[in-house]
């Protein structure tokens, strides 16, 4: 059995005669008859009662049109989604998301937009810091994910600039530091401090410590957190300071205060990061949604 066996069948189920079904068809009428036949002797059933006047389906036809013209359906249907999906409008595509920044406008209006545009495309989100995803995404894991610290040297990668956020002090509004911030980094010598740990995430680690070490600062680090949002925590129980970018400021605990310093000159940024030779149709069309409302 063929499709066109189906497509023969219904057409002159609906057109009640071979004749007329013939010429929708632009099929000779001995031949589409023939196929007909051959469908009927296949199956072991006589669907249509031939007459002078035309066909008209017998009971196991009627029964045949039914579960045939949903097939014909889905297999329009099938065809329409793997057209969608070639042309990236379809599919799934893998995003990974600093967990910290699940909340942010930057990322959240992104997929919002993203997904009214493409509705059948199924965003798969995995939170991960900027060194898992760039792991996963190396490893093929990820499709793509929006960290920091993308390292510009390894052309593996390509990446669209999303966000730049400046790093800030976070203290308890209890500190006297809410009401009069330090002006130098050096001016915290002393303080406790809860960072994260290094292993999780070296380069940003280092950048922080760096720049403390350049001011005069030797961080007294007695907490750690594994990520800003836990650190975060940390500062609101009172249990020391801590550096996070200023766009935690809509999504910190409310007895925190954010603060800047001076000499504090650690900027970020977060990037759409996904490797170059990733061709998939989905990421595709993410990236030029992307690019299109980041020059809007």
């Amino acid at each position: 059995m063929e499709l066109r066996h189906l497509r023969y069948f219904v057409a002159v189920a609906e057109c009640r005669g071979f004749v007329r079904a013939s010429a929708s068809l632009r099929v000779a009428q001995p031949a589409l008859s023939r196929q007909i036949r051959d469908l009927e002797q296949e199956l072991g059933v006589i669907l249509f009662e031939r007459s002078r006047r035309g066909a008209s389906l017998t009971v196991s036809g009627e029964c045949f049109l039914q579960d045939t013209r949903r097939i014909l359906d889905f297999l329009e249907q099938a065809q329409s989604r793997v057209r969608k999906v070639e042309k990236g409008y379809a599919g799934v595509l893998s995003i990974g998301i600093v967990e910290s920044f699940t909340w942010h406008e930057a990322i959240t209006q992104s997929l919002r937009t993203f997904q009214n545009r493409c509705p059948d495309i199924v965003l798969s989100i995995a939170l991960m810091n900027s060194p898992e995803q760039l792991i996963a995404i190396r490893e093929g894991h990820l499709s793509s994910g929006f960290l920091f610290n993308r390292p510009l040297e390894d052309d593996t990668f390509d990446g669209l600039e999303v966000l730049t956020t400046k790093a800030v002090l976070a203290v308890p509004e209890s500190s006297p530091y809410a009401t009069r911030p330090p002006r130098r980094l050096a001016e915290l010598q002393g303080q406790e401090f809860v960072f994260i740990e290094r292993a999780l995430n070296p380069t940003h680690y280092d950048r922080i410590i760096h720049a403390c070490h350049s001011a005069g600062l030797t961080p007294k680090i007695v907490q750690s957190g594994t990520n800003d949002s836990s650190n975060l925590s940390l500062v609101a129980a009172g249990l020391g300071l801590t550096i996070v970018p200023a766009a935690a400021e809509s999504r910190k605990p409310k007895n925190v205060v954010l603060v800047p310093v001076d000499d504090l000159n650690v900027v970020t940024t977060m990037e759409f990061v996904w490797r170059r030779d990733n061709h998939l149709p989905t990421l595709k069309t993410f990236v030029q949604a992307l690019r299109s409302e980041n020059t809007q």
